[in-house]
């Protein structure tokens, strides 16, 4: 017969192994967009469309479109995947920007796997700005110097972030710019000279 500190200690390694089960499925589950995208410096799509439906959740927000045209035919359904929803609160956009009906125009890169999904490099909803969803992607373009002729508002926390995520090629042109601070941190927009 078992003890009862025996059958505490089996009981806890039995919860553990279920925890540890469910963070290893957490993990597998959350994908890599660029990935699932292609690389976010390579050539973009448009996309207009009329939004059907709303996902506003994590962990990644989904909106629905109906496509009236740009570079996929009128008529299809497809869905714009992005990011969750702190991190587009971040980058400068509201849940109350987004309504069934509205117009949507999107740059973005097509689902690579042929699956109907676009992963959007800067969103404009009705006559509003084109706005950017990848502010890594917008130290790319800066860098290379096409940012500004693309007329696509900055994700709202490009200033001050840290660019080593865009690349260490990047970094080192935006430094050659002037575009980083004392800490490397990344300026914008570029000072007055």
């Amino acid at each position: 017969m078992k003890s009862s500190r025996s059958i505490q200690k089996s009981a806890v390694l039995a919860l553990t192994a279920a925890v540890l089960a469910l963070v290893a499925a957490a993990t597998d589950a959350h994908h890599d967009s660029q990935a699932e995208f292609g690389a976010f410096g390579s050539e973009t799509m448009r996309v207009e469309g009329t939004i059907v439906d709303i996902n506003w959740t994590n962990p990644h927000i989904s909106i629905a479109i109906e496509t009236t045209g740009g570079d996929i035919p009128a008529g299809q359904h497809w869905r714009l995947a992005s990011h969750p929803v702190q991190i587009m609160i971040a980058y400068g956009f509201a849940r109350e920007e987004f309504n069934v009906g509205d117009r949507v125009t999107v740059l973005g890169w097509k689902n690579l796997r042929g699956t109907p999904e676009i992963w959007p490099r800067a969103i404009r909803v009705n006559d509003g700005p084109m706005k950017s969803n990848l502010r890594f992607t917008d130290m790319i373009d800066i860098a290379n110097g096409v940012f500004e002729s693309m007329n696509i508002q900055p994700a709202a926390n490009l200033n001050g972030s840290q660019p080593e995520r865009a690349g260490a090629e990047t970094v080192e042109k935006l430094r050659a710019m002037g575009l980083l601070d004392a800490e490397g941190l990344m300026v914008w927009p570029p000072p007055a000279r």
